[in-house]
């Protein structure tokens, strides 16, 4: 398992388009992809529970990664934070 702790860094955090974004990217591993606010753990694949994050700019989330493909999974995901998912 990796855990990383992830910041969002976009001006309007978690969106209806960044989170489908995220919920895509996701998807095209094997690996569960878990994301940890606070108390709050929600599938990462899930895109009803990811919009439930609420996650607003600044806040700093940790994302499991877990199974065989973990390490592609981590660099991808960290990549779209990394880049704003896209956004300013």
């Amino acid at each position: 398992m990796i855990v990383k702790e992830l910041e969002v860094r976009n001006e309007l955090g978690f969106h209806a388009r960044v989170v489908s974004r995220l919920v895509r990217e996701a998807k095209k591993f094997e690996s569960a992809v878990s994301v940890r606010k606070g108390q709050d753990l929600c599938d990462l694949k899930n895109i009803m529970g990811a919009i439930m994050v609420n996650a607003k700019k600044g806040d700093i989330l940790t994302v499991e990664f877990n199974g065989a493909d973990e390490q592609q999974a981590s660099e991808s995901i960290t990549q779209l934070f990394s880049q704003k998912f896209g956004e300013r």
